[in-house]
């Protein structure tokens, strides 16, 4: 087995790990392996390497940093470099990146702690602005919904135009009419969560709101619940 390590250069990036943790990428351990593959024509045994790549990660005063053997680099999520400004497309990329893989609480850690290793390493996310340089405070965000099963299931999710990163599903049939209004509550109670998590990390950038949309008329009723959940401000 042969190693190397490649120090890499200020400023650092941000980077997020499948298990939410984050740090300083401040090196690069590459591990090269030889590994016996069998030759399905001769029978016989070929020895090819294999490479991975792990990053070391620093809180910033940490000269040597921590290999993460937890996270190849394939595994993780390089945000920005340290005092760089972010784009609300960029935020909606890791949510979509994290949503995936879902190996802790979602809620919680995004985009709360993401905001938290933004301000850790001097970033922001920048809001857009209006025509007079003003940041947008107040945003829309477009909701789809896609039937699929036979219609006993349902997706909402952010249409591709919107800012934001939503998305849930719930069982529409066959469901009792009495259990089909606390499934359909349970969804919204949870995209409801999850803007005020957008809201609360993002606050002191400038966000104050996100309202609800929909072109589905069948879902109308969908939407103006959610909206009608009052915006949880603890936490600010």
């Amino acid at each position: 087995m042969e190693t190397q390590l490649v120090r890499l250069d200020k400023p650092y990036h941000i980077i997020f790990g499948k298990n939410g943790r984050y740090g300083l990428h401040i090196a690069t351990l590459i591990v090269i392996k030889e590994v016996k593959v069998k030759d399905l024509e001769t029978g016989g045994v070929d020895i090819i390497p294999e490479v991975s790549s792990y990053p070391v990660v620093g809180g910033g005063y940490d000269i040597d940093g921590e290999v993460w053997t937890h996270s190849k680099i394939k595994d993780c999520l390089l945000i920005c470099r340290e005092g760089e400004l972010i784009s609300l497309y960029t935020l909606k990329k890791t949510m979509e990146y994290y949503s995936k893989i879902r190996s802790f609480d979602f809620l919680q850690i995004v985009p709360g702690v993401l905001s938290m290793a933004l301000l850790t390493y001097g970033s922001r996310l920048s809001l857009p602005t209006d025509d007079n340089k003003n940041a947008i405070n107040d945003y829309e965000v477009c909701l789809e919904f896609s039937e699929n099963n036979n219609g006993k299931s349902c997706i909402v999710y952010a249409d591709k135009d919107s800012d934001f990163y939503f998305y849930d599903y719930f069982d529409i049939e066959p469901i009792p009419t009495s259990k089909l209004a606390h499934i359909n509550s349970q969804s919204i109670k949870y995209l409801a969560e999850l803007r005020d998590s957008y809201v609360r990390a993002f606050y002191y950038e400038g966000l104050e709101s996100i309202t609800f949309t929909t072109k589905d008329k069948n879902y109308q009723w969908f939407v103006d619940k959610l909206n009608s959940e009052k915006f949880d401000a603890a936490g600010l």
